[in-house]
């Protein structure tokens, strides 16, 4: 049985595979950000399939922070005793149940914050309809610090083993980071030091607010078609720094596992990423992993977890046909075929229509 399909530790935990779930947006809580019957059975489906980790959706941790209707909540204690509920019900043994944490920023809804998007800085993109977000203040930025550490500790008190800053798909922490969204000229842009001062304070800040043992870890944009302003060294570096502040592991956000670097095309970004940073550090690798070639593949370039992310959906039990050999079923998956896996409307309506940087074209219209 191929090794990233054995028993796995990550931190204090001992997990029952290298296989993760990859955060998908699902569009199917509560218009309030409470969770719905319909995100427990998919997350509870998921532990079911056997998994080493489960991630869920990126969630909110303010309302400010809004990036999708339906969107899960962090930001609120009212929260809490549903989210307890729901790790009771996902809890299975040696399972990892993880809450993605993410701000929209530029990609805030207004409609549903109450207020305009804000951002590292005032920009412009070339994109239908962008509207310029407004400049954090200072005060502001400190205010977001405070809300991720919230929304953790929250995480935690709801029993949950870990959360994963969402640091990838043009989100706040990818906004900071580039050259093309950060305009800045003060501490918090200009030099890579000051335009990952966000991504560090905030573990810096969870890290104060949490247990030792509960799992933190930064997925992160290297190279991406829809993140702009983006050098892969300085991503490398920017885990580098993070691992010194506190993160157990990084996720490395690729739409290909294979693919190659821009800027260095004779190297894999996954194979780059992986001899820059400390082997200390596990890095979860992502990005069509679909056979158990593919999973081969990824444990060459020296990938400690691999995420599972469209396959996961049209799949059951992708743990055990990967360890027997058998083939998933591939996208473009039926809209009834997910129905009878128990994919609720309101997530097969996203994929249907979501952006290509979510799940665009993977469900027959």
């Amino acid at each position: 049985m191929h090794s990233l399909l054995s028993p796995q530790t990550l931190g204090s935990l001992t997990l029952r595979n290298g296989l993760a779930v990859a955060p998908m947006t699902t569009t199917q809580s509560h218009a309030d950000g409470s969770v719905s019957e319909a995100e427990a059975r998919w997350l509870e489906r998921l532990a079911d399939d056997g998994y080493g980790l489960v991630l869920t959706c990126a969630a909110a941790i303010s309302k400010r922070s809004i990036a999708f209707e339906q969107q899960l909540s962090f930001g609120d204690d009212r929260w809490i005793p549903a989210l307890q509920a729901l790790t009771r019900r996902v809890a299975r043994p040696q399972t990892a149940l993880l809450a993605q944490l993410c701000h929209g920023g530029s990609r805030s809804i207004p409609a549903l914050t109450g207020e305009p998007a804000r951002s590292a800085s005032a920009f412009e993109l070339d994109l239908p309809g962008f509207v310029a977000p407004i400049e954090l203040s200072s005060a502001q930025i400190e205010e977001i610090i405070e809300d991720f550490a919230s929304a953790a500790a929250r995480a935690e008190r709801a029993g949950f083993q870990g959360v994963e800053l969402h640091g990838a798909n043009g989100y706040l922490f990818t906004q900071f980071a580039s050259t093309v969204t950060n305009l800045r000229r003060d501490a918090w842009g200009g030099p890579l030091a000051h335009r990952a001062r966000l991504s560090r304070e905030v573990v810096r800040a969870i890290r104060t607010r949490v247990s030792k043992d509960f799992l933190l870890g930064m997925r992160w944009s290297f190279e991406s078609p829809f993140d702009a302003g983006l050098d892969l060294d300085e991503g490398v570096q920017v885990i580098e720094w993070l691992a010194e502040d506190g993160v157990d592991y990084a996720h490395v956000s690729q739409m290909d596992l294979s693919a190659t670097s821009k800027k260095v095309p004779s190297e894999a970004v996954f194979a780059r990423v992986r001899a820059g940073v400390d082997r200390a550090l596990p890095l979860i690798a992502a990005g069509g992993v679909t056979s158990a070639a593919k999973l081969a593949e990824a444990e060459s370039m020296g990938a400690a977890f691999v995420a599972i992310g469209r396959a996961a959906i049209g799949n059951r039990d992708v743990p055990a046909k990967l360890a027997k050999g058998d083939a998933l079923a591939q996208t473009p998956f039926d809209r009834e075929a997910l129905r009878a896996l128990d994919v609720s409307d309101d997530f097969i309506r996203y994929l249907e229509t979501a952006p290509p940087l979510a799940s665009l074209g993977i469900v027959r219209r």
